[in-house]
């Protein structure tokens, strides 16, 4: 095997890609044909790649094999088990922060139903189109077009979206950093029509560039207006407006489901009102987020993260305000039931986590269907504390938790599974001792 101090790669060859354009599994690829790696290199490019593959989310299983032709010269065989691609399913969701929230109040109303139509894959080529027609709490229909790549090069792509969306139940302001709710009983509390474009470059593998512009249009009840004049701004009914934004992403991940290892970097800036429409909304908003993965020992993991927004001012209508607790990603654990608004925020997270389960796959052999009767999964056991601070400058009524730190920490359960599935069960306590078990269906950091 190490005869030679490196290795000639001669030849790539795919299999089972019955969809997939091999152009697309090769883009993932650290090494190329007739590179010349070192033998450390080349075993480590091997296990990169392989993760990269995996990072696509159109396999379930990659593998890579090698071959020798001769002292220095390698074939390489990478094998992969495509996902199924296409799911016309019906929608039945909680629409709330979390499920939490949801579950404490049992409110039945806050259902989602209807029909999703998702193409992953679409032509063979990473593209992804879906189509919503949802109904219930939130009535929404959005039409939504992924291209990856656009050239040869496969460096630039483009997004096109666009939705309408309607409630008749929306939080109009918060109080006591809780949630303060309005439902109409005569007709729409809130409609919005959206659009937008977006265009991508990705040079390296795991570097990202957006660049995108959106139009909104919302229009609200006049009561929504009298019970917070700043919902829209300056008592207004209808609001129309651009924004700009880009976000740069650096992501080295060894999975973007439930990562290990590696590091994931993001910073972003979005400008709200570009005074080409008549609005006068001025409001830019920074965010960076970094977070680091990695292993202690052989089952011992450990990861932080830390978060924050900035709002270049204070011109914030209600319904583009910051603040934590809005969803199961942007939270500190233990303040499931509480939101805190604000203007800038910070948010670190830490965990340690132990493989209780080490990864496995099973097969289910009562289900014909080869892309799902075989599966993996795995469970961690862990330890976690998180700290958030959140600056109000406007003053919430009885926002008490704004302009303080806050920190919780607990334990947790989490499982994880095929086509990126993870729950999440924790317990945990907050810095005034109100403890509790909490669900979720995200990786924790």
């Amino acid at each position: 095997m190490y005869e030679m101090p490196y290795k000639s790669i001669q030849a790539i060859q795919i299999v089972g890609n019955k969809v997939t354009k091999a152009h697309i599994i090769l883009r993932e690829l650290t090494f190329s044909k007739n590179d010349t790696l070192s033998n450390e290199d080349f075993i480590e490019s091997l296990e990169q790649s392989k993760k990269n593959l995996l990072n696509t989310s159109l396999f379930n299983f990659v593998k890579i094999d090698w071959a020798i032709l001769s002292p220095d010269e390698v074939f390489i065989v990478i094998q992969v088990e495509e996902r199924w691609y296409t799911f016309p399913l019906p929608i039945f969701e909680i629409d709330d922060n979390n499920f939490n929230t949801w579950w404490r109040d049992r409110d039945y109303s806050r259902i989602n139903y209807g029909g999703l139509l998702i193409r992953n894959n679409f032509r063979g080529r990473k593209e992804k189109l879906s189509l919503i027609a949802q109904f219930g709490f939130t009535e929404r229909f959005r039409l939504k077009y992924e291209i990856p790549y656009i050239n040869k090069s496969q460096k630039s792509g483009l997004g096109f979206n666009f939705s309408y969306n309607r409630l008749d139940e929306i939080v109009y302001n918060t109080e006591n950093n809780e949630r303060s709710l309005y439902k109409s009983t005569n007709g729409d509390a809130v409609k919005n029509y959206a659009g937008g474009v977006e265009y991508t470059y990705r040079r390296k593998i795991f570097n990202k560039h957006r660049f995108g512009v959106e139009y909104d249009l919302y229009s609200i009840q006049d009561t929504v207006t009298d019970l917070n004049p700043n919902y829209l701004r300056g008592s207004e009914a209808e609001s129309q407006f651009l924004s700009l934004y880009y976000k740069f992403t650096h992501d080295n991940r060894d999975s973007r489901n439930y990562p290990l290892k590696g590091n994931y970097v993001s910073m972003s800036a979005r400008k709200y009102g570009l005074g080409i429409l008549s609005d006068k909304l001025d409001l830019t908003n920074v965010q960076f987020h970094f977070r680091k993965y990695f292993e202690i020992k052989e089952r011992w993991y450990a990861a932080t993260s830390l978060r924050g927004v900035v709002a270049a001012n204070n011109n914030q209508p209600y319904l583009l305000q910051n603040g934590l607790g809005y969803s199961s990603t942007f939270n500190v654990r233990s303040y499931e039931y509480y939101v805190i608004d604000g203007q800038n925020i910070g948010l670190a997270k830490a965990q340690l986590k132990y493989q209780l389960v080490k990864p496995n796959y099973a097969k289910l052999d009562f289900v014909p269907l080869e892309r799902f009767n075989k599966f993996h999964y795995a469970f961690y056991l862990g330890l976690f504390s998180d700290f958030g601070y959140v600056e109000d400058n406007i003053g919430f009524p009885g926002n008490d938790l704004a302009n303080e730190f806050q920190f919780g920490m607990g334990v947790a359960l989490d499982f994880v599974s095929y086509y990126d599935t993870v729950i999440r069960s924790e317990f945990s306590v907050n810095k005034f001792g109100e403890s509790g078990f909490f669900l979720h269906f995200v990786a924790p950091i």
